[in-house]
């Protein structure tokens, strides 16, 4: 009686560990599986590729060349993490999202840089006031040229704004700005003159040459220069009219 008992425990035990071994084998089958449908990109592969957002300065052909990599990749292989770098890295592209959409899609949301103006030259200030290089477009001609020490952006860009405004106010428009090693401030006017503002009351001293400017149109002369670096008063320096040019 119990050695029936025991044989019947012992064939019902082996049946268990057989049934479980049956099934570990079957899901570690099923995991290759799974892993090699998800890594082949015949299965899944990435078919379309959808980018979100406006772009006045990206090319679609500068996306295309970036994600050139994308055939070799699944859906599920495809790192995010890379293509986002590899879009972000694009000269005029801010910030990139990237995300999965089953089944064969990537969406793509970049976000381009909004220059606001010229920066030492060869490259440009965004919104931020943070500095970066990137080529040359249409329509950003009007920006304004603004220069300075490294570091200096934000300062130079927030002393760009306020004498806009005080310019504006006043029927005049500014085209440059500069701030010089040693914190000095030159501004350039629309009309080409230029004002040496120095390194103190840069608001103020504007604001006198707005004063004086009705008394420097009198003679029909146009200044070249304007000196503001004094506690009072200012200095000139005129542009040639054509009798004198003639005469150099």
């Amino acid at each position: 009686m119990v050695l029936a008992q025991w044989r019947e425990i012992r064939w019902s035990l082996w049946l268990g560990l057989t049934f479980l071994a049956l099934v570990l084998i079957g899901l570690v089958q099923g995991g290759f599986w799974l892993k090699a449908f998800a890594t082949s990109a015949d299965q899944l592969p990435i078919e379309e590729v959808a980018l979100i957002g406006e772009r006045r300065f990206t090319a679609d052909q500068e996306v295309r060349d970036a994600l050139h990599t994308l055939e070799r990749w699944s859906l599920f292989t495809a790192d995010v993490g890379q293509i986002r770098d590899v879009l972000a890295a694009l000269p005029w592209v801010d910030r990139v999202t990237v995300r999965r959409e089953w089944p064969n899609r990537l969406r793509v949301f970049l976000v381009e840089q909004q220059p606001v103006a010229h920066w030492d030259g060869e490259q440009w200030l965004n919104d931020r006031a943070e500095p970066f290089m990137a080529p040359p477009r249409d329509g950003l001609a009007s920006l304004p040229l603004l220069s300075g020490p490294d570091g200096s952006a934000a300062k130079v860009w927030n002393m760009w704004q306020q004498l806009s405004e005080l310019l504006a106010l006043n029927g005049h428009a500014g085209h440059a700005l500069s701030l010089s090693g040693r914190h000095a401030w030159q501004l350039v006017l629309e009309n080409g003159i230029a004002l040496e503002l120095g390194r103190k009351d840069t608001l103020a001293r504007v604001q006198r040459f707005i004063d004086v400017w009705p008394e420097l149109q009198r003679d029909g002369r146009v200044p070249e220069r304007v000196d503001l670096r004094y506690d009072t008063g200012l200095a000139v320096r005129w542009q040639l009219n054509e009798q004198e040019k003639q005469k150099g």
